[in-house]
């Protein structure tokens, strides 16, 4: 009796295994035929082109490159809010530097204090 049941489960079993196992051959048949048109259709990019990238730098030239300067420089919310009311790197130009906090801009501490009242 125990012959019995293990050769009805037999059956389905290896039907299981045989139709995952191709479903596994295909997707990575998919895989691979993807990698290889994707690989042979980048060009090389320009000279010119990956040299202006490393001048200037990870952040285009524009008015979020400010403002993420000034959040990076922890002086607090109220001087990111002075730099993002400016009008710094709105035209392009990037050469200007951040203005010093104002004296009435308020840090990250005295912030949360002014929002709760």
């Amino acid at each position: 009796m125990n012959t019995n049941w293990l050769a009805r489960l037999n059956a389905p079993l290896v039907l299981v295994v045989a139709v995952i196992s191709l479903g596994v051959v295909a997707e990575g048949a998919v895989i691979v035929t993807h990698l290889r048109a994707s690989s042979s259709s980048q060009a090389p990019a320009p000279a010119d082109a990956q040299e202006g990238s490393k001048q200037q730098g990870v952040h285009p030239c524009n008015h979020g490159f400010y403002v993420s300067q000034a959040a990076h420089a922890k002086k607090g919310g109220g001087y990111v809010k002075q730099v993002a009311q400016s009008d710094l790197g709105k035209n392009g130009d990037c050469s200007a530097p951040l203005p010093a906090p104002a004296s009435g801009t308020k840090s990250n501490s005295n912030a949360g204090e002014a929002d709760d009242q």
